[in-house]
Order: C-alpha cells, then sequence, then structure tokens
C-alpha cells in the first residue's frame, strides 16, 4: 500500500517532466541564408570583373602603342635615314599588370622622343622649301606602272609631282582607262634627309646631288590587297624653291 502511494505522488512528476518543452539550436530559413550568402559571392564577382577589366584596358592600351611605334618607327626611318631603336617587347613574357604597365610606359616615352625628331625634321623640310639647296628639291615622274591584284590587274596613268628632301606622301595611281575608276591604289614617295628615293618604303635609288637627272626602277607591295606594283620614274633636280 505504501508502495502505491508513492507512486501515484512520483507520477504527476513524471508526467510533468516529459511535457517540458525540448531546446534545439534555431534554423535559419533557406531564403534568408541564400540572402546572406548572395551580397558576398556578388562582391568577389564584382571584384573579379574589375581585375578582368583593368587587364584588358591595359592591354588594349599596350597594343596602342605598340601599333603607334611601329608607325612612328617607320616614318622618321624613312624620312631622315635612321631612327632609334624601338623597345624590345614580348607580349608573352607581361604575365602582371605591373610588367604591362611598365611597358605601355616605355613605349610612350619612346613615341614622345620619336614624336619630337619628326617634329625637328618637318621644321627642316620647310625650311628647304622656302629656301633650298642644290639637291633639296626634285620632280618625279612616274612614267608607268603595272597593278598585280589578287584578283585583277591594270596599267597606271602618268604621275607627275615634286618632293622636297625629308618629305614622304602618298599619291593615287590611277587605272590607264578613264573611264574606268574603280581600278587604283595608293603609293608612297619618300625623298629622305640622306638623299634616297624610297617608293612605299622600299629603297629604289640613292640620288647624287650632282647628278642634275636620272631615272629607277621598281618592284613593290601594295599597302593593301596582297598585290604588287612594278614600274619606273624619273627624277630630275628643280632649282630653287618649288
Amino acid at each position: 500500500m505504501l508502495l502505491f502511494r508513492v507512486g501515484v505522488y512520483l507520477l504527476p512528476l513524471f508526467i510533468s517532466a516529459c511535457s517540458l518543452p525540448i531546446l534545439h539550436k534555431p534554423t535559419q530559413p533557406e531564403t534568408e541564408q541564400t540572402q546572406q550568402k548572395s551580397p558576398k559571392t556578388q562582391q568577389e564577382t564584382t571584384s573579379s570583373s574589375v581585375k578582368t577589366s583593368i587587364s584588358n584596358v591595359l592591354v588594349s592600351k599596350l597594343d596602342k602603342q605598340i601599333t603607334l611605334a611601329k608607325s612612328q618607327y617607320s616614318e622618321l626611318n624613312a624620312r631622315s635615314g635612321s631612327a632609334p631603336s624601338m623597345p624590345s617587347i614580348n607580349k608573352n613574357d607581361l604575365t602582371t599588370q605591373l610588367a604591362v604597365t611598365d611597358a605601355i610606359n616605355n613605349l610612350q616615352s619612346y613615341n614622345s622622343k620619336v614624336d619630337t625628331l619628326l617634329n625637328a625634321v618637318d621644321t627642316r623640310l620647310d625650311r628647304r622649301k622656302k629656301s633650298g639647296l642644290p639637291g633639296d628639291v626634285i620632280q618625279i615622274f612616274v612614267s608607268k606602272a603595272n597593278v598585280t591584284l589578287p584578283n585583277s590587274s591594270f596599267k597606271t596613268q602618268p604621275v607627275i609631282g615634286q618632293w622636297v628632301r625629308g618629305e614622304s606622301r602618298t599619291i593615287r595611281l590611277k587605272d590607264s582607262l578613264l573611264f574606268d575608276a574603280l581600278h587604283s591604289e595608293d603609293l608612297r614617295i619618300t625623298y629622305s634627309e640622306n638623299y634616297q628615293l624610297l617608293v612605299n618604303h622600299k629603297v629604289v635609288s640613292v640620288i647624287d646631288p650632282s647628278i642634275n637627272k636620272s631615272q629607277a626602277s621598281f618592284k613593290v607591295d601594295t599597302p593593301e590587297n596582297g598585290g604588287s606594283i612594278a614600274g619606273s620614274l624619273d627624277y630630275r633636280m628643280v632649282e630653287g624653291n618649288r
């Protein structure tokens, strides 16, 4: 009987203990977790995108400076007879943005130097136009030329003009058939300061100022279209100002 009474007293306590809530670590809803992770992921993506963008900008700037350097070198070398060597740059060796930046700075310095030298050539050229010495001005007559292109060919009209020593100028060769305006090609003639005559940047003759007139043949590549231009030109000295 005593044991029964004790059991009666303990039963409510046992039931009460079983009814107590069990505490668990709260779990965030999936949507809330996604919202917390999203800003971090977006920040990392933006950072990566900015790095890529900067890299592309630098590479584009490098390419432009290389193209300009080649053009500047070619022009100065043709017009004056010499030009400073271009910076040696191998794009495959430029593995960091710092290396690319250094290369760009070197090219910019080079282009600035060559630009100064080209301006000096222009100054001397203007002086020769006003008061040229013997051999400073020549008259060039392109009597005939044959233009050969991958899909066509034609003979050109005669062209005549005058060049000052240090001057480079492009003329347009047109088809000898006057009614056919579709066929034409550029020809760049340069009379360099060291008395060389160049056609499309190729030396075709060295001019002796003491010889009044002479003739030269040429065969050069076209600037575009993968063709060639072959022909001859006559030149003579021009006395006094042109």
